[in-house]
């Protein structure tokens, strides 16, 4: 009786603790076995710097999370902080607009802020020329488009053979798993999110980027140095790091949002909001005139379960229908490994599909936005001749291959 007893109650106690198993959607940044690039940096790299003038090239996603620690660290290791870098979004990343002058001052460093997409590039190599060391520590999506990369070229090109050092302190993304996916970029449509040379998707990180152009494109003239993340395997999404998401651009607060942004990004060439300015960018699309998005979240749920979309109102605060109540979807990722080329494509045709006499193409002064994010202008007519996702994709799938094959000396994980 008491064996049996103690048997049951044993069972019972596993039943109920597993009954109560509460799902993990990500590694706590305590329990991760990687080690950041950054903290390599100020532990082993940072004291070799002693007396050199320092170019400084980040954001909140990068070491410019703490402005303190930089000018502690910096002091300490008597390095030098010459000039300051503006991004995209500025060195805070809370600008949703251009700067619409060259430079600004910097009031936590009391330095100037060179904004790189406004300054010439004889301008440009003069300030290269006066530093020992750019440091490039920046947070990307691993896309051509996310302006990042093209910063990152624009100061390679610059350094070229001149004698300074470059340092790029590699990260993570959310697109690690992905190979090279999508077409060049042709010269036609030549644009600031589109400048560097690889597919849409590159398939690498900055890092590699870095080391690719470098050597492709650069004969290796440049003395460059990448300071990996340690401990990294290219099989793990990035939830399985440890590393925690901090926001390197305004929309993309979240790991969801960048996961999205992949897909997404593409409806920018489109006359809907993707949702910046609201509590969710690049999770809700919509426009005003988008009646019964249901309508199209049922076609698009047929496509894969990787994802399903729900019907969602927001008023977007910047952008396309900025101030309108707009009616749209959610994006809801189920599984991180969908194909987002293969979703913007389904995603436009099938909007083009269920409002034809709304839907309309964004067009620039010069060409269609979604060529200018695409590359050329096949993504576009494809839908236009109503061209299957699997026929588009055929048109292409070589150059992935050899994309895949040309990069594979340069990956580091």
């Amino acid at each position: 009786m008491t064996k049996y007893f103690f048997r049951f109650s044993a069972l019972f106690i596993l039943a109920a603790c597993q009954g109560n198993t509460v799902p993990q959607f990500r590694v706590h940044p305590q329990d991760s076995k990687l080690i950041p690039s950054s903290e390599i940096f100020y532990s082993s790299i940072l004291p070799t710097l002693s007396g050199k003038k320092v170019m400084l090239v980040t954001n909140p996603s990068g070491i410019g999370n703490n402005p303190g620690k930089i000018i502690r660290e910096f002091e300490k290791n008597q390095v030098i902080l010459e000039h300051l870098i503006g991004l995209e979004h500025g060195f805070l990343g809370l600008e949703e607009e251009f700067s619409q002058t060259p430079v600004t001052m910097d009031t936590t460093f009391d330095r100037p802020l060179y904004h790189i997409y406004r300054i010439k590039d004889s301008d440009l190599r003069v300030l290269l020329n006066e530093v020992d060391v750019v440091l490039f520590d920046v947070q990307d999506v691993g896309m051509r488009c996310y302006t990042y990369v093209s910063v990152l070229k624009r100061l390679l090109d610059g350094v070229g053979k001149a004698k300074t050092k470059f340092i790029v302190l590699d990260h993570i993304h959310i697109a690690m798993h992905l190979p090279p996916r999508g077409e060049k970029m042709s010269p036609k449509h030549l644009n600031f999110a589109g400048e560097f040379p690889s597919l849409l998707i590159s398939g690498m990180t900055l890092g590699e980027s870095a080391l690719f152009y470098n050597k492709e494109y650069l004969s290796g003239s440049v003395n460059l140095q990448v300071v990996p993340v340690s401990g990294y395997q290219r099989s793990q999404y990035f939830e399985d790091t440890g590393l925690p998401w901090v926001t390197p651009s305004p929309n993309l607060p979240m790991v969801e949002s960048a996961r999205n942004y992949m897909a997404l990004v593409m409806l920018e060439g489109v006359n809907v909001s993707v949702g910046r300015g609201t509590q969710a960018p690049f999770v809700y699309f919509g426009a005003p005139w988008m009646i019964d998005p249901e309508i199209l979240a049922k076609k698009l749920g047929e496509i894969s379960k990787s994802y399903y979309f729900t019907p969602v109102f927001f008023k977007p605060t910047f952008g396309p229908h900025k101030g309108k109540i707009t009616s749209g979807l959610r994006m809801n990722l189920v599984r991180a490994d969908y194909d987002p080329i293969e979703l913007a494509y389904e995603l436009i045709r099938l909007m083009k599909e269920t409002y034809p006499k709304d839907f309309k193409w964004n067009k620039g002064s010069t060409n269609y936005w979604v060529d200018q994010l695409w590359g050329n202008d096949h993504f576009r007519t494809a839908i236009g001749e109503g061209k299957t996702y699997s026929e588009f994709h055929s048109s292409f799938i070589k150059s992935e291959a050899d994309e895949k094959k040309r990069i594979e000396p340069y990956l580091l994980y």
